[in-house]
């Protein structure tokens, strides 16, 4: 049986990171087990303009500042935001030294720009590409490395526990004659980096090679925290892609289709006049995703996506030709300004995109989309999911010795700062390297538990092949209608109803014991179990919180308003439980240094000076 110090399960920004400092630390014997090395999220979403949040290089700023501001959406716990925000120059300047290309100035500053819920200006980019360019620099560090060895096409179906502590998981590969190879590794610690459950909605932004694993957590026993809270937006469907930021702000078209055709330019029904439209269409831009608080202002844009959609009809953004009636001088004076300002002032929606991101454009005709030629469909999706599993400073589940970094784990709130979740992979990372690094004792004696592991499992699926008991029902379609941006309290419980039976039946028809069949069955069972704990919280949670956030909530045909008071608790789901907790304030910053000093060479190992 194999045996590591550590199974880092993912190789997105996260798990890399993870590998990365926990080699920096001095930890050896290091797996990194992927389904795909160049799958997930990471390597393959984007936007216009991919941000990275950090503390502000160009204006005055704190950590304290940084924190208040990650926090001040709600439902975050302060010592978490605090602790994102005091790594987060550490880990930016890593990947700079990796060779990340972010900005500088004529001085060498790190340059910057204001974000969504941002005042000083922390958002930095190295253009669409920048999460990319991030994963591929730390998979560089990586390979370098004896210690770190990557498992390629390779699943974990299954983190082993004993007594409430991870000791390993259960893995599938392919076998040498087309079917599917079960087999354990002993670990003393396991990292979740698996990022979210991409496959919870029909209409998402996640790239198709991105499945997540959200039930492997809930299936090892993690509790999970803020289940409720998700960003959704409009992205593009050919090609899975955030529509956010200049693709907005030129301000092109949107028309809708049906059947045989025929052309609606919709969005006029839901505005005053064509000059109001337009100037939301180019604040959707700053505001992306859809917010609660907004469905009178941009996120109307949003709602009139959606209502096109759910009746059928196919939705298109078109950067050829103007809204009906723009007219360039009767802008809002914001959006006119910054147009003048950024000298993109062309004749069409593409000439203006040209002149202020065209690296925005050629993304699109690198994947095969000419965008000066054609129109892009598009839907509201979703986008990144702000819940995960409940961790503690350390990046620690419930679970002893089992961590979840990146998106997998839950540290966000209502809202967040936008590009802090990219801040979040590599700070989680750090954390529980180093926590690992300093107090994970080596675990021995579970290899009984292992193999009874591996042994259930593949009773599962000869069953599965030999007797199945229901088909593989998709709820995706279903999830997106009525669960996500827009959530209906009875038709998720009818919803859920379905799904808790689903989940009951346990087994599942398999066409043949291939891999890829058997892949297909654990991706299923898991996506399955995430749309099961995320109904089960919506309907615990969202008739106390009402709307906020990426949701608006309908009870009884009617909008529920949103109760602030549940902006200072967190969500926890923990099997069919759902309760609200206190959130963790953040920790006193005061210090003595010579005291602070002597605790960091007495945990850390520090030599002194030989005086002998």
């Amino acid at each position: 049986m194999q045996q590591y110090r550590v199974v880092i399960v993912g190789s997105g920004a996260a798990g890399f990171s993870a590998a990365d400092w926990l080699a920096k630390f001095g930890v050896k014997n290091i797996a990194v087990v992927t389904e795909g090395v160049r799958c997930g999220t990471s390597r393959n979403a984007g936007s216009d303009k991919q941000t990275y949040y950090k503390l502000s290089f160009t204006r005055a700023d704190s950590a304290e500042q940084m924190a208040a501001e990650l926090a001040s959406g709600g439902g975050m716990h302060r010592d978490t935001a605090l602790i994102e925000a005091v790594n987060s120059v550490r880990c930016f300047l890593r990947l700079v030294e990796y060779g990340v290309p972010f900005p500088t100035d004529e001085l060498g500053r790190f340059i910057g720009y204001q974000t969504d819920h941002d005042t000083s200006a922390r958002g930095t980019s190295a253009g669409p590409l920048t999460s990319q360019y991030r994963t591929e620099a730390l998979e560089r560090k990586v390979r370098e490395n004896p210690d770190i060895h990557i498992l390629d096409r390779t699943t974990v179906i299954r983190v082993v526990t004993a007594h409430s502590r991870a000791v390993g998981v259960v893995c599938l590969s392919p076998s040498a004659d087309g079917g599917a190879e079960l087999f354990p590794i002993a670990a003393d610690n396991v990292i979740l980096a698996t990022g979210g459950a991409a496959g919870v909605y029909a209409d998402s932004a996640y790239p198709l090679s991105q499945s997540g694993a959200l039930g492997l957590a809930i299936d090892a026993g993690c509790t999970m925290n803020n289940l409720t809270e998700w960003q959704y937006g409009i992205a593009s469907k050919k090609v899975r892609w955030n529509l956010s930021g200049s693709y907005q702000q030129v301000i092109p078209s949107y028309y809708s289709t049906d059947r045989d055709g025929t052309r609606r330019d919709f969005l006029a029904d839901w505005f005053g006049s064509a000059s109001e439209m337009c100037s939301a269409i180019f604040l959707k831009g700053y505001q992306w995703p859809f917010d609660s608080a907004k469905i009178e202002g941009s996120s109307r844009i949003d709602l009139a996506v959606s209502r096109e959609t759910k009746a059928g009809r196919r939705v298109w953004i078109d950067f050829r030709e103007n809204p009906a009636g723009f007219d360039f001088d009767s802008l809002s004076a914001q959006a006119r300004e910054y147009l003048e300002r950024a000298d993109a002032l062309g004749k069409t929606p593409f000439e203006r995109l040209m002149r202020l991101n065209p690296q925005a454009a050629a993304f699109y005709k690198s994947r095969g989309i000419d965008l000066a030629a054609e129109p892009l469909e598009v839907a509201v999706c979703a986008q990144h999911m702000n819940g995960g599993a409940a961790v503690d400073g350390n990046w620690q589940t419930r679970v002893a010795n089992l961590f979840a970094v990146g998106e997998a784990a839950g540290t966000f709130g209502v809202y967040r700062p936008g590009g802090s979740a990219l801040n979040s992979t590599q700070v989680g990372g750090l954390r529980a390297a180093e926590y690992i690094a300093l107090h994970s004792a080596r675990g021995d004696g579970n290899g009984t538990v292992l193999e009874n592991a591996l042994e259930e499992e593949r009773s599962y699926v000869e069953r599965c092949i030999r007797k199945p008991a229901a088909p593989q029902t998709d709820f995706a379609g279903e999830m997106s209608r009525c669960a996500s941006h827009c959530r209906v309290y009875e038709e998720i419980a009818a919803l859920y109803e379905r799904l808790a039976r689903q989940a009951a039946a346990r087994y599942y028809a398999v066409p043949d014991g291939s891999f890829d069949s058997i892949r297909r069955l654990y991706r299923y069972r898991d996506t399955l179990t995430a749309q099961t704990a995320l109904c089960r919280t919506f309907l615990h949670a969202l008739p106390a919180t009402g709307s906020r956030g990426g949701a608006v909530f309908y009870r009884g045909g009617k909008i529920v308003p949103e109760d602030r008071r549940f902006r200072e608790k967190a969500i926890e789901t923990a099997g069919d439980a759902v309760a609200f907790e206190d959130l963790r304030p953040a920790p006193d910053t005061s210090y003595n240094f010579e005291r602070t000093w002597r605790r960091y060479r007495e945990s850390h190992g520090c030599r002194g000076i030989d005086l002998e």
